[in-house]
């Protein structure tokens, strides 16, 4: 990690990796080996931050039970990513092979599957509020990929389609972790709407980053190939600011048209993309969410977990990977 925010859990994230390899256990040496690779790979650990920080920064005291939830979460959140590269037929993930490019297709569904039950066993443990709020999360990335897929190579997407998409895909997840957390310390409801929010809109700003990279960023630091959301079809919000564009935009939504796109289309769009000053745009939007977000948590003591929630969301814009 690049930045100094997670300082203060950096410990606590260190036990979140170590239930996470307790947990994920098979008696079938190839099923292990998978998981295995699961863990071995890293990642941003943003959400069992968010879990561990809206916690802390709320004063709870719990924080035994509150790891073993952001494992859960962490694991729940892997389970997806597997499957999303199966449907996008990604090559790369933390600058490694995907898992069903590694392990083949049936192989790595089973894998996802396996996660996914050992992350809710996980949190089957903990009261029935935490429960929904993680099955409602779930239910929600379901839904949003369906109506992803329904703006796929579809120029008349706009900015309030793809907000309501990464609503669902990527920001209910981040929320969950953080109403969890914030709930396990027994704060007031109003708190709790207010952490809610704050980790609501993060994960908006952390998504629309993440499109941004797809085409400023760099396949070394991403760990992905950079373009695929264009080549995909997919509906993202520099795509939608560029084909808006008076100079580029007609070609630009000439491209995304194309379901058969070639290597040469994906790097003209993102020529195109880039003249239009859209990617511009969406950081700044991105950064202004952040920082609207942070205004809203004066309801929280000063301490040094409120400062690495601020810093947590201020490394969610200004990351390169």
């Amino acid at each position: 990690m690049d930045n100094d925010w997670y300082a203060p859990i950096s410990d606590d994230l260190k036990k979140v990796d170590e239930i996470i390899e307790k947990v994920l256990r098979s008696e079938r040496p190839e099923l292990q080996e998978m998981c295995d690779y699961v863990t071995s790979s890293g990642g941003k650990k943003i959400r069992p931050a968010m879990c561990i920080l809206s916690h802390c920064a709320c004063g709870g005291t719990r924080k035994d039970e509150v790891l073993r939830i952001a494992a859960a979460f962490e694991i729940i959140h892997d389970a997806t990513l597997i499957h999303d590269d199966i449907n996008d037929n990604g090559e790369l993930r933390r600058g490694r092979k995907t898992m069903h490019k590694k392990y083949t297709v049936t192989k790595a569904i089973i894998l996802g599957d396996f996660m996914f039950a050992m992350g809710f066993r996980l949190l089957g443990t903990m009261n029935e509020k935490i429960i929904e709020t993680a099955t409602k999360a779930s239910a929600a990335m379901a839904e949003s990929e369906f109506i992803q897929k329904e703006f796929e190579h579809r120029p008349a997407v706009t900015e309030k389609d793809y907000i309501n998409i990464i609503r669902g895909k990527t920001a209910m997840p981040i929320f969950a972790c953080a109403r969890t957390g914030a709930h396990m310390a027994d704060v007031p409801d109003d708190v709790l709407d207010i952490v809610s929010g704050f980790a609501l809109d993060v994960g908006l700003a952390f998504q629309i980053v993440d499109d941004v990279l797809d085409i400023i960023g760099d396949h070394v630091s991403t760990g992905k190939k950079i373009g695929i959301d264009i080549a995909e079809g997919k509906p993202t919000l520099p795509m939608i600011y560029a084909m808006a564009d008076e100079k580029n935009g007609k070609a630009i939504k000439k491209i995304f048209e194309n379901r058969e796109m070639s290597d040469e289309d994906v790097h003209k769009a993102l020529a195109l993309i880039k003249d239009t000053g859209a990617v511009d745009i969406c950081i700044s939007k991105a950064k202004e969410i952040v920082e609207n977000a942070i205004s809203q948590l004066s309801c929280l003591k000063d301490s040094v977990y409120k400062d690495s929630l601020i810093g947590l969301a201020r490394y969610v814009v200004n990351r390169d990977r």
